[in-house]
């Protein structure tokens, strides 16, 4: 796609806005195709739960646990024009830096106020930002912990949460795993869209950093709470 499909995209569209979102929606509809022909192939199964909750998201963080490489790629076949906060090493990946720049995807550099304003803009303008809070791919068999940065984002903005579970069975793709190691039946993903988190109780005067902690720790719990009794 970077080197046949954005550059006509590019030609075609000289309005910035109007070209990163046929950037995204172009993502969109490839991981959708590439969605359905794992699953027409045999080669995993997937089921969305709730998804049409997506539909009221606005100006939101679509926070989700990380437990497979393919978690990206199922998301975003929701969501056809969705930010993304991006590791800094992937801008330099010789195969998805020119994805991560079409798309003008938000990027991680260890610069938090130009991200912060990244963040702001996409937000408000009502872009929904999907964070995985992680920062990496789950370990399994390990409890989930998050960093604070989605925490520090929802409180500064006041911006709404949209939870969402991801759940494969048996684990594949999973971080210290080789992509070769097929697990020993087909694996099954369910990805549910759970409620809209209410941010008043994170909203109060006290101070931010104590409203980040508060929010990193209930998220963890909800996490741990929702991956170990379903």
């Amino acid at each position: 796609m970077t080197i046949f499909i954005f550059p006509v995209i590019s030609l075609l569209t000289k309005d910035k806005s109007l070209r990163v979102r046929r950037v995204r929606r172009t993502i969109y509809y490839s991981f959708r195709a590439f969605v359905y022909l794992l699953r027409v192939g045999g080669v995993i199964d997937s089921r969305f739960h709730e998804a049409e909750r997506l539909e009221k998201c606005r100006g939101a963080l679509i926070v989700a646990n990380h437990p497979s490489l393919l978690d990206t790629v199922f998301l975003m076949s929701r969501m056809p024009d969705v930010q993304c906060i991006v590791k800094n090493e992937l801008w330099d990946n010789r195969f998805l830096g020119g994805v991560m720049r079409a798309a003008d995807y938000i990027r991680n550099d260890g610069n938090p106020e130009a991200m912060m304003e990244q963040c702001r803009h996409s937000l408000s303008s009502g872009q929904n930002i999907l964070v995985f809070p992680e920062g990496t791919r789950s370990i399994p068999g390990q409890e989930v912990k998050f960093q604070r940065g989605f925490a520090n984002i929802a409180t500064h903005f006041e911006a709404p949460i949209q939870l969402v579970t991801i759940r494969c069975e048996p684990s594949t793709l999973a971080k210290g795993n080789p992509w070769y190691d097929i697990p020993p039946r087909q694996a099954r993903f369910d990805i549910t869209f759970d409620e809209q988190l209410d941010m008043t109780a994170y909203l109060s005067d006290e101070p931010r950093s104590i409203k980040v902690r508060k929010l990193t720790r209930q998220l963890e719990k909800y996490y741990v709470g929702k991956l170990c009794n379903e």
